[in-house]
C-alpha cells in the first residue's frame, strides 16, 4: 500500500522540483529581459552555394548594370502627398495599375492606408486597432503589411502577452505579416517576419527574420503568396554596427531570382568571421526560384 502511494507521489515530485521552477524561471525572464527569439521564426540555416549555372550568370549582367538596389528595410518616402489624404505620405507601392500610401499624422502609432487604381478613385483601407504598421505591399492575394509589436513594455503588461500568446501565436513574435481577405477585407495574422520585399508579379517575396535578444542575425526567406510556408535560404549576420544594414536584397525584374549583395559578419548565430574592424565577408548570392538553390556569383566570371 505504501508503494502504491509512493508511486501517485512521484509525478507530482518532479512537477514540483523540476517543471513549476523552469517555467517560474522561463515567465520571469520573459516579463524582465524579454522573449529572444519567442515565436520569431527565426532559424539558422548554414551555406551551401554553388558556382553559378549559366542561368545564374544570365542576371548577372542586370543586377550589376541596375543601381536601383533597394536597402531592405528602408521605407520609400513619396514626393508629394495626393489631394485627399491625411497626414503625410511615408511609403508608397505600387504594382501594375494599382497604388497604395501609407500616411502618417503628428502622433506616429496614427497611420492610415489609401488604395487607387485606374479604373477606381482613392479610397482608405480601415487598419486594425493598436497596429503599429510598416511596408504595406500589394500581392497576387491583396495587401500585406508588416506589423511591429515591440516587447519593449512594462513588465506587468509582457507577462499578460507572455501568457496570452501560448493560446494565440500571433502575439509571440515582435514583427509579422498580415494580409486581408479578398472577400471581406479582414486582416488576420500570416507568418512572423519583417522587412519585407514583394516580387514585381506579386506572387513571391522575400522576408527577414530576427530575435528581439539576437539583433544583428537573420534568417532570409521567400515566401510563395497564398501558402503558410516560407523556406529559409540563408542565415547571416550583420557586419558592423552603425544603422545601415551591410547587406541588400533585389528582387529581379521577371520575379524568378532574388539577389542578395553586401557584407556580413559570418552565417552562424554566435561567432563572427571578420569583426567589425575588418571588411566582412563580401556576398554576392542569387537564390533561383525555379531550382531552389543559392549560388555564390563570386565564385563564376
Amino acid at each position: 500500500m505504501e508503494e502504491s502511494k509512493s508511486n501517485r507521489n512521484w509525478p507530482l515530485a518532479i512537477l514540483a522540483a523540476v517543471v513549476f521552477p523552469a517555467l517560474a524561471l522561463h515567465g520571469t525572464c520573459v516579463s524582465v529581459l524579454g522573449p529572444g527569439t519567442w515565436g520569431s521564426g527565426l532559424v539558422e540555416t548554414r551555406p551551401d552555394f554553388k558556382a553559378p549555372t549559366p542561368a545564374a550568370e544570365a542576371y548577372r549582367q542586370e543586377f550589376e548594370a541596375d543601381p536601383r538596389i533597394t536597402a531592405t528595410g528602408a521605407e520609400a518616402l513619396a514626393p508629394q502627398t495626393p489631394a485627399g489624404m491625411k497626414g503625410n505620405v511615408v511609403w508608397k507601392h505600387a504594382i501594375d495599375d494599382r497604388a497604395l500610401y501609407l500616411t502618417e499624422g503628428p502622433e506616429r502609432s496614427r497611420r492610415r492606408l489609401y488604395v487607387s487604381g485606374t479604373s477606381s478613385t482613392l479610397r482608405e483601407v480601415p487598419l486594425p486597432n493598436g497596429h503599429l504598421i510598416a511596408r504595406p505591399q500589394w500581392t497576387a492575394d491583396g495587401i500585406v503589411y508588416v506589423r511591429w509589436n515591440p516587447w519593449a513594455v512594462p513588465p506587468t503588461s509582457k507577462f499578460r502577452r507572455y501568457v496570452a500568446s501560448w493560446f494565440d501565436p500571433s502575439l509571440r513574435p515582435e514583427s509579422s505579416l498580415y494580409g486581408n481577405a479578398p472577400d471581406t477585407g479582414a486582416w488576420h495574422f500570416l507568418m512572423p517576419g519583417h522587412s519585407l520585399t514583394v516580387s514585381p508579379d506579386g506572387r513571391r517575396a522575400a522576408l527577414l527574420r530576427s530575435g528581439a535578444l539576437l539583433a544583428g542575425y537573420y534568417s532570409i526567406h521567400v515566401w510563395r503568396v497564398g501558402s503558410s510556408d516560407a523556406p529559409a535560404i540563408v542565415s547571416l549576420r550583420e557586419h558592423g554596427s552603425d544603422a545601415t544594414r551591410s547587406f541588400r536584397i533585389q528582387w529581379s525584374a521577371d520575379s524568378s531570382a532574388l539577389h542578395l549583395q553586401g557584407r556580413t559578419g559570418g552565417f552562424d548565430r554566435r561567432s563572427s568571421h571578420g569583426g567589425t574592424d575588418s571588411g566582412g565577408i563580401p556576398i554576392n548570392l542569387l537564390y533561383m526560384i525555379n531550382d531552389a538553390t543559392v549560388y555564390d556569383l563570386n565564385l563564376g566570371s
